[in-house]
């Protein structure tokens, strides 16, 4: 606004001179022209324009121009000022809408930064249920893994368990042949090392010394019926590993 100001009474300083200028050409042009008619006069009319009325033409030619440039300088002066009022008022206009952007803007930064916020806390909740689910599947599968391994062992035992089963039944049937110690010999020991290999040493112990049974077969020889429960009461003890096994699955 300043500078619109400090412009303006330029303007008006040069169409001031301007004016000055116009009036005094007009006074010449009126000084001519009465030096014409002077001229005239002498020449056709015998006669002269008077000192008098050469001043006041003079003055009243001065004053036309005056007041004709006056009346120009106005009008521009009102041009001027209706363009820096209405330059004035785009400038407010303006300054109103980058005020109201300038708000919008700022909202528009609160609501990123409030939805940034939110989308951190949707992330860290999204992760940490990823993580809890990847917990419980490895849960999963160390369980489902256990029980696989609880199923094969408890295979392996029923298996082991039918080979002593047939040791004893073979011993039993053949009381004229002696009993089939090497049978029963490779029995124990594969049965030991897969003990050994998949279970503790309280279960392997146990397998070694098993409880003694009360229980003897009737009708048949002594070493017979020592061999035959021998080999019955460790596969007792194996049924026994194999119950476990089904309660804690």
């Amino acid at each position: 606004m300043e500078s619109l100001s400090s412009l303006t009474f330029g303007e008006r300083f040069a169409d001031l001179g301007l004016f000055t200028l116009h009036a005094l050409v007009f006074m010449l042009a009126g000084g001519a022209a009465m030096t014409l008619i002077d001229g005239g006069e002498r020449l056709f009319l015998r006669g002269r324009v008077s000192k008098r009325q050469y001043l006041m033409a003079l003055g009243a030619t001065f004053f036309l121009g005056m007041f004709l440039q006056w009346e120009y300088a106005y009008r521009n002066l009102q041009t001027v000022q209706t363009q820096n009022q209405s330059l004035s008022t785009t400038m407010g206009t303006l300054q109103t809408d980058l005020q109201t952007k300038d708000k919008k803007i700022e909202t528009l930064e609160r609501q990123l930064t409030e939805t940034g916020k939110d989308t951190r806390k949707t992330v860290h909740a999204l992760q940490e249920k990823v993580q809890e689910k990847d917990s419980q599947l490895v849960s999963l599968q160390n369980r489902l893994s256990e029980k696989a391994k609880k199923a094969a062992i408890r295979n392996q035992l029923a298996q082991l368990r039918a080979e002593g089963n047939r040791i004893v039944d073979k011993t039993l049937s053949n009381l004229k042949s002696p009993p089939p110690v090497d049978e029963r010999k490779q029995w124990f020991t594969n049965t030991l090392q897969y003990l050994q290999q998949n279970m503790d040493a309280d279960h392997v112990e146990e397998f070694k010394n098993p409880p003694t049974s009360a229980m003897h077969f009737m009708g048949v020889p002594a070493r017979h019926d020592l061999f035959a429960v021998d080999v019955e009461a460790r596969v007792k003890v194996l049924q026994k590993f194999t119950d476990e096994l089904r309660e804690k699955n």
